[in-house]
């Protein structure tokens, strides 16, 4: 459902009951498979709010989910396996917030994110590995015709690695940034050029336990778009 209050303020609110099959992969993955898992069930509701002005947009969304057997890839000796966790419970914040500006030909866009997530097994009240509490990213691009010059960064917090939540084994929050610039081409600008510098001040980081991400590396692409 949702509700406009005036030309500037939005309310949207929702709720749904959703079922999730297992995978053929999940199933299946040959070493990996589970032919036993079970069907996911969850009750979701979430309450956004909308602000929309001439040159800024934000929202927040508020959400809860209770899920039961969910259904997640966790690390099971050498191997990742699907398995059933019988009760879940997720709660949080997610919101975004955009400022546009344009002068002639020259453009102006900050964009940003933040979500908030707690993720807990319901039978031991703690939470999920992998599932960071707080995680942001922000976007600052300027575009003068057919070029972009953009400047990206994202932040993940810390996260377990092992379900009893022990802090000596804590992946570290880390923040990695990523600059580029890129080129239109073409009458309807059906190509873009584009090159860029990932991880630019070679942050020491792990997504997942004892698998290093790649330092600084560089990036070039020619994309096509029909």
């Amino acid at each position: 459902m949702q509700y406009k209050f005036g030309n500037h303020y939005t309310v949207n609110v929702n709720g749904s009951k959703n079922f999730r099959i297992p995978t053929y992969n999940d199933l299946y993955w040959e070493g990996s498979g589970n032919t036993n898992l079970k069907p996911e069930t969850s009750n979701q509701v979430e309450m956004g709010h909308q602000l929309d002005f001439k040159h800024v947009s934000f929202s927040a969304t508020g959400f809860y989910n209770d899920i039961k057997d969910m259904i997640r890839w966790l690390p099971i000796g050498s191997n990742w396996q699907p398995v059933n966790t019988d009760h879940v419970e997720t709660y949080g914040l997610e919101s975004t917030l955009d400022l546009k500006y344009h002068l002639k030909e020259h453009q102006f866009t900050l964009g940003g994110t933040y979500a908030y997530t707690v993720s807990k097994n319901k039978e031991t009240d703690l939470q999920l590995i992998y599932v960071p509490k707080h995680k942001a990213t922000a976007t600052l691009n300027y575009q003068y015709n057919r070029a972009s010059l953009y400047y990206q960064t994202l932040y993940v917090g810390e996260v377990f690695t092992l379900s009893d939540n022990n802090p000596k084994y804590i992946l570290d929050a880390y923040l990695v940034s990523n600059i580029g610039l890129s080129y239109a081409l073409g009458k309807e600008k059906q190509f873009t050029l584009g090159a860029q510098i990932k991880n630019m001040y070679n942050e020491n980081y792990q997504s997942v336990a004892n698998r290093f991400m790649p330092g600084i590396n560089y990036n070039f692409y020619l994309n096509f778009n029909f």
